[in-house]
């Protein structure tokens, strides 16, 4: 007991010297957070340009067709259909594509993206690894379009 004595008066002594007030919530700063995506906000058919990272040379004129965590993206420079998952995390979308030809590059790679949807529009960044070497970035870009169909 005269072990645990000292303990007690200290702790006794913190409680008494605690403040009592009760934090203010800062509702600034919960209006500003963005609200949660929910798949409604991300399904639908979208069109629209990438560009190279730093630069505004559009390098992609795409199409995604998105719903329940798939897309099917089309581009108007390449014929092949390429298939990504993704994710709802927050107020963005995460999605990765499995191993692909690319062929500008000529090998196989895995494009990773992160879209934000707002009003009708998207917009994210990107990049693009060789699938063999996921720690290689071939390229990063930034992408932008708007939805056209639900």
């Amino acid at each position: 007991m005269r072990r645990v004595a000292p303990l007690l008066v200290f702790s006794l002594l913190i409680l008494a010297c605690a403040k009592t007030e009760t934090a203010q919530s800062d509702s600034a700063a919960m209006t500003m957070a963005p609200a949660a995506l929910t798949d409604v906000d991300f399904a639908g058919t979208w069109k629209g340009n990438a560009m190279i990272e730093g630069s505004d040379s559009v390098f992609a004129h795409w199409t995604q067709v998105c719903a329940a965590g798939t897309c099917s993206g089309t581009s108007e420079e390449s014929k092949d259909t390429v298939m990504s998952t993704y994710r709802i995390d927050a107020d963005s979308s995460i999605g990765v594509t499995p191993p692909f030809v690319d062929p500008a590059i000529g090998t196989q790679v895995v494009d990773h993206w992160v879209a934000r949807v707002s009003n009708g529009r998207v917009t994210g960044t990107g990049r693009i690894v060789l699938a063999d070497r996921p720690d290689s970035v071939v390229m990063r870009y930034r992408f932008e379009g708007s939805r056209t169909a639900p």
